[in-house]
């Protein structure tokens, strides 16, 4: 069996394994995003797979790139996605029973 650790230090190893899970986490989530049958739970899906994707940019020290992305996509562009989700949803709803 080859040793890695005379290949590779196992800082790099650690660094591959987050880097590798934070990968996992984006798409899984993703994917969860575009088949989820619930629009609210999709929405709330999107919101995880932005906060993996700022974590992601952390993690390259792209800090100020993360906090941006935590700051406009998840404080902003992701409550205006729930809220237009929860009132059109809402007004749907009305619609259907009125009619």
């Amino acid at each position: 069996m080859i040793d890695l650790t005379q290949f590779y230090d196992i800082r790099y190893l650690i660094e591959l394994g987050a880097f590798s899970l934070l990968a996992v986490i984006i798409l899984g989530l993703s994917i969860l995003t575009v088949y989820s049958r619930n629009i609210v739970h999709s929405g709330l899906y999107l919101l995880g797979s932005f906060a993996a994707v700022a974590a992601l940019y952390i993690f390259l020290n792209a800090t100020f790139v993360g906090v941006a992305q935590v700051l406009v996509y998840i404080g902003a562009v992701g409550v205006l996605i729930l809220f237009a989700i929860m009132l059109t949803r809402k007004t749907l709803m009305e619609e259907e029973s009125h009619g």
